[in-house]
């Protein structure tokens, strides 16, 4: 039997559109505190407005549940699957959006404008996070809300430019980067699952080994291997200067500091700057040698900066 790497992503749901839904009806916004994507970031700020009534614009992101229970509403048009923080089911960039009781919400491609109810999950701990019925984990969501699609005078000026970047695919190829960037920041709390061989015989599953990471990466076709390619970097950053060759400098400058780090991290694994130690692992009800990198914690740091530096990137394109 193939083994195969578990890992928490952003699976794509159904692309059906809605139909035979009520469309949800407009909200007064006069007394709405105005939320953006990027402010959304800071649980903080979070805090000190939850249970506030506010208003966000946004689209619908295609895999938005197909019975209208709530959506998926992204800052980017054209986006199928939610944004997730990588090897975690945590959203990114990506808030849920709950219609007001016994209503439903019609899917649209159009820009909308959201009012409703912010509630804020105690906080930012694995525990406290809210879960959905897909096994996503978000901070915060927005509840008893309604839309109204968004005219084309109360769009921001730089929407045309936005709507080129993200009909274009580059966000999702540089959330594929940051995947790659990811593994090889940590690939030491990456596992292969417990699995039945052909005799019915359960397998114990494994953290992976120094070999396996190279492996992953180095060998054609592996599920890392793509970032692993010459020119992989470069050839990201040639796109984005394709959709604009001077607005977008400071992505391309983001695109440079998570390539400098995957070079880091890389030699890190090359040179053997790790240790490993023989010791009962719960998760699998086993013993096995668990890998433990010299510079871990200070690579995961460098990664969480640097993919919020993207994350406040893409959070600043409001409409």
């Amino acid at each position: 039997m193939k083994r195969k790497i578990v890992k928490f992503i952003c699976v794509c749901l159904s692309l059906v559109c809605l139909i035979g839904i009520l469309p949800a009806c407009g909200n007064s916004d006069t007394d709405a505190i105005k939320l953006s994507f990027k402010s959304a970031l800071q649980f903080d700020y979070l805090k000190s407005i939850d249970g506030k009534t506010v208003t966000i614009n946004g689209y619908m992101a295609t895999s938005s549940p197909v019975d209208g229970s709530f959506i998926f509403l992204m800052n980017m048009p054209y986006q199928s699957c939610p944004f997730c923080i990588p090897n975690t089911s945590q959203l990114s960039n990506t808030m849920e959006v709950y219609p007001k009781k016994n209503k439903k919400f019609e899917y649209t491609t159009q820009a909308i404008k959201i009012v409703g109810t912010l509630v804020v999950a105690n906080s930012q701990k694995e525990s406290d996070l809210f879960k959905d019925e897909y096994g996503y984990k978000f901070a915060f969501k927005i509840v008893d809300a309604t839309y109204s699609v968004l005219s084309q005078n109360e769009l921001d000026g730089n929407v045309a430019l936005w709507q080129e970047i993200s009909s274009s695919g580059i966000i999702n190829e540089i959330d594929k980067m940051y995947n790659y960037v990811n593994f090889l920041c940590s690939w030491n709390t990456y596992f292969i699952n417990s699995y039945k061989n052909e005799n019915g015989e359960i397998v114990p599953g494994y953290f992976l080994y120094a070999s396996d990471a190279k492996n992953y990466i180095e060998k054609d076709g592996a599920q890392w291997n793509y970032g692993y390619r010459d020119g992989y970097f470069d050839g990201i950053v040639n796109k984005i200067r394709e959709i604009d060759d001077t607005e977008l400098e400071d992505l391309v400058a983001n695109v440079r500091n998570a390539e400098a780090l995957a070079n880091k991290a890389l030699n890190e694994l090359n040179s053997g700057n790790y240790t490993y130690e023989y010791q009962y692992v719960e998760k699998f009800d086993n013993y096995d040698y668990i890998y433990t990198l010299n510079k871990g914690e200070e690579l995961s740091e460098e990664f969480s900066l640097t993919y919020m530096e993207f994350s406040n990137w893409l959070g600043n394109w409001e409409m």
